[in-house]
């Protein structure tokens, strides 16, 4: 079986070699905003977050800081190409080309994201793989290698890999040696499929561990990063991680597959690019985006470093390491809202995901935060295999409860590559249909089997309650905790002046729901409550 494009073709163009010259790397950041929240309903369209790939950002900075350290022998052309500059997939393949064509080595590099597998596809189908050498990573790669419209796939980190790429594409010694463990190609029709590597990079490479430069605007030097509104904090934001992999183990999540075990960034390289990212760039305020801070090596050094700053951040955390001491700390060191996993308010959900939490510890790190005056973001997830639609009733009303600023609310996804996707496939053997040939190599959503309403693609898991029902209750969560008198009184107080009125059309979408479900909801109870909801303010 033939898993990706044969190099041997890459080999017939027109020239393409590694050793005639700087090479030119076009990083693309395309599929992006088909995960977004306007999935679920198309009026939320307006609310997404617009920022880039760091993992593309990275990758650039690897390539860079390996010329430095003469570890390859050019020092790469690099240019970041974003689907929000184009009109349409056609136009940014035609610009990407166009970049690519002066240089002898021409690559693209492309995070895959599963909910934008077929059309992100499609636009790689769009360039020469006679010229030019597609290369993607990312987590959906990663646990499904074969994208018949590529080069490479790396699976796992790609610092390393790509080091191999640049010096041994096409050379016989290529995919050969440690660096090229998570490297998987096809060539004279023989298929290579490399397992996962972690490299470990972000400990040791040289600040800034990003390069955030590429996607600078050249007419303004302005970067365009919006954060949605319930995380806003300053007027100029900036996304950043210092660690790597999660030490949780929870059901519906893959990235201790993808990443392996708990990297963390020494705090003084961490200090260097806060200094970067503030002192030179001039961002206010910064959004972790690692899976959880607070499992961070030297948490007290970093969160004392934060605290010299005066820049508002954010942070996702985990209930259990969380107190009124813990959630002091962080306020001090300037955190002013935290996503918090809580997931539920039932114990045997929380068990179910494998959460390692309590419904007290949920309860007393949502307290402790809100009391602490830290805005408290928390995910929600329904749909669990044993749940009715009366204990997913009576969980939305133990969550909005909670002194929460913005609920997430989800539907449980079995996700490729996550335990739930293996649990899910035990019970659904319809899942081993999600690729062209049932192969775990090409798994990917099919909306053709598993219709369009969330999850994408996919089949919820949920034995007592259908899809459609679950997305009913799904928006019954949103309606309940938005259309609260109390949780408008929260956003007020957490949401920038700037952003209020994105805060309050967010809630007018909520309030235009209800009114649907009143009319129109399956379920008796959703119709009930959502017609509740309009008569009165709560």
């Amino acid at each position: 079986m033939i898993l990706l494009i044969d190099l041997d073709v890459l080999g017939r163009g027109s020239g393409f070699s590694v050793r005639a010259g700087p090479p030119r790397l076009a990083l693309v950041h395309h599929g992006f905003r088909a995960n977004q929240i306007g999935f679920a309903d198309a009026r939320q369209d307006r609310f997404t977050d617009r920022y880039a790939s760091l993992g593309l950002l990275n990758l650039a900075r690897s390539a860079q800081a390996d010329f430095e350290q003469h570890r390859i022998p050019y020092s790469p052309e690099m240019k970041y190409f974003d689907e929000d500059h184009y009109l349409d997939d056609a136009r940014m393949a035609e610009a990407i080309e166009q970049w690519l064509r002066p240089a002898k080595a021409r690559f693209v590099l492309v995070s895959l994201y599963s909910l934008a597998f077929e059309r992100t596809a499609k636009m790689l189908a769009l360039l020469d793989p006679a010229e030019t050498c597609v290369v993607i990573g990312g987590a959906h790669p990663t646990m499904a290698p074969q994208a018949t419209f590529a080069h490479l796939v790396v699976r796992g980190e790609g610092g390393s890999a790509l080091r191999h790429i640049l010096n041994e594409l096409l050379q016989p010694g290529f995919g050969q040696g440690p660096e090229a463990r998570g490297i998987c190609y096809t060539r004279g029709g023989e298929s290579h499929i490399g397992p996962p590597a972690f490299d470990r990079s972000l400990a040791t490479i040289p600040a800034p561990a990003f390069r955030y430069d590429l996607t600078r605007d050249p007419e303004h030097g302005i970067e365009r990063v919006r954060v949605r509104w319930w995380k806003a904090l300053g007027s100029r934001p900036q996304i950043y991680i210092c660690t790597q992999s999660c030490r949780a183990r929870c059901s519906f999540c893959s990235t201790y597959v993808i990443h392996g075990n708990l990297v963390s960034r020494p705090v003084s390289l961490v200090s260097a690019d806060l200094d970067h990212v503030i002192g030179e760039l001039g961002h206010n305020s910064i959004e972790f985006h690692d899976d959880d801070l607070l499992q961070h090596d030297e948490l007290d050094d970093l969160l004392a470093d934060l605290g010299t700053r005066g820049v508002p951040w954010s942070c996702n955390a985990r209930a259990e390491f969380l107190d009124e001491g813990i959630a002091d700390k962080l306020y001090r060191a300037g955190c002013r809202k935290v996503f918090l996993g809580i997931e539920s308010m039932n114990q045997r959900t929380l068990d179910y995901y494998r959460k390692k939490t309590t419904v007290e510890m949920n309860r007393k790190a949502a307290r402790s935060l809100d009391a602490a005056g830290i805005g408290v973001i928390s995910g929600f997830i329904i749909g669990a295999p044993h749940d009715t639609v009366d204990s997913i009733v009576e969980d939305i009303d133990r969550m909005v409860e909670l002194p929460l600023l913005f609920l997430s609310a989800a539907i449980l996804t079995p996700d490729i590559g996550t335990a739930e996707f293996s649990r899910a496939k035990k019970r659904i053997p319809l899942l081993g249909a999600l690729g062209d040939d049932g192969s775990k190599m090409n798994i990917r959503p099919r909306p053709d089997l598993f219709g369009s309403a969330t999850p994408y693609g996919l089949p919820t898991v949920c034995e007592a309650v259908p899809k459609e029902q679950l997305n009913e209750l799904y928006a019954l969560a949103n309606c309940e905790f938005f259309l609260r008198e109390t949780s408008r009184e929260r956003i007020a107080r957490y949401t920038p002046a700037d952003r209020l009125a994105d805060a309050q059309a967010w809630c007018a979408v909520q309030r235009e729901r209800a009114k649907e479900l009143a009319e129109t909801a399956e379920l008796d109870v959703v119709r009930t409550r959502a017609a509740a909801l309009l008569a009165a303010r709560i």
